[in-house]
Order: C-alpha cells, then structure tokens, then sequence
C-alpha cells in the first residue's frame, strides 16, 4: 500500500477503532478509496460541526442500516457503539426506528397501488 492509503485506513480506524470491509477493499484502489473517503469525512465533521454527537451520528448509521437491511454496516455500528459503552437499550431504539421507517416506506407504497388498482 502506498503512504495515503495507510494514513486513510488509520483516520478510518481512529474514528471506528476498526477498518470496515468497504475501506479494506477500496485500499486496493486509492483514487477511490480517497474518493470515497473525502465524502465519508466531510459529512461527519459537517454532522460534528452541526452540533451532532458521535453517539447521535452512530444511532442515525444504526437506523438507516436497519432500514435498508445492510447487516454488516449494523454490525460494524454496532462494535462502534459497544465499544463506547453505549446502552443497548440505544442501539434497539434506533434498529426499531429504522425498522418503522421501512415498513412505512412498504405500506405507503403497497397501499397507495392497492387504492389505485382496486
């Protein structure tokens, strides 16, 4: 790997205290993993300078994972906020609201074909 790439995957590790499988494989891509990383780093300051916490901006990864059933981002969130000492009783609030807005997300479309159809 070459130097960038290191000091990347070790900002990534800094934040998460792992390297997340998505970071692993795009290291063998350095434009991209840059790229992505860029985007990735700005959002969370974006979201630090906004007056969210790191807890909060966890809880909101744990939701939209659970929403979108993307089972290793929750776990990786998961180990991120476990390692904190974040209650899990957190961690189950925000699976089940992304779970609620998922199913609302069905209902809202699957209702509103069965209004129209029938």
């Amino acid at each position: 790997m070459n130097e960038e790439v290191d000091e990347i995957l070790e900002k990534i590790e800094g934040y998460y205290g792992l390297v997340p499988k998505i970071y692993q494989i795009l290291a063998e891509y350095p434009e991209l993993l840059r790229t992505y990383f860029e985007k990735s780093h700005a959002l969370i300051e974006n979201s630090f300078d906004s007056g969210l916490s790191f807890e909060c901006i966890e809880l909101l990864n744990i939701s939209a994972a659970a929403a979108l059933g993307a089972e290793h981002c929750l776990n990786t969130h998961i180990q991120v906020l476990k390692s904190h000492d974040v209650k899990k009783e957190k961690i189950v609030n925000a699976i089940l609201i992304g779970s609620m807005i998922s199913e609302t997300f069905s209902l809202s479309k699957s209702l509103r074909t069965l209004d129209e159809g029938y």
